[in-house]
């Protein structure tokens, strides 16, 4: 078990990967910059993230470079919260990102 740091809402989904993306300004703002960069556009992952993984943080200074303080502030009235959490392992470690499997 490992341990990685995750914008996730209660049910454990990313702000990334629920309807939330959809009407959201940060995951917008965020989709394919060279500061959020898909993990296919991550120079250390380089490839498409698998139906099983998850994306995340390797620590909390990664998770800092990527989200805000206003981001988060907002993210968390919608009920994501920035946390550390235990996963099987992780798969990928790239340059802003992990890859991980619950």
């Amino acid at each position: 078990m490992e341990k990685i740091w995750r914008v996730e809402n209660q049910n454990g989904e990313g702000c990334y990967q629920t309807e939330y993306r959809l009407k959201n300004w940060i995951c917008n703002r965020h989709d394919s910059s060279l500061k959020h960069p898909n993990p296919s556009q991550d120079k250390k992952i380089k490839r498409w993230i698998e139906t099983i993984e998850i994306c995340g943080f390797i620590n909390k200074k990664q998770a800092l470079n990527w989200f805000n303080e206003l981001e988060l502030t907002h993210l968390a009235t919608e009920g994501f919260i920035l946390k550390e959490i235990t996963v099987t392992t992780i798969t990928a470690i790239g340059q802003k990102q992990v890859l991980a499997i619950r």
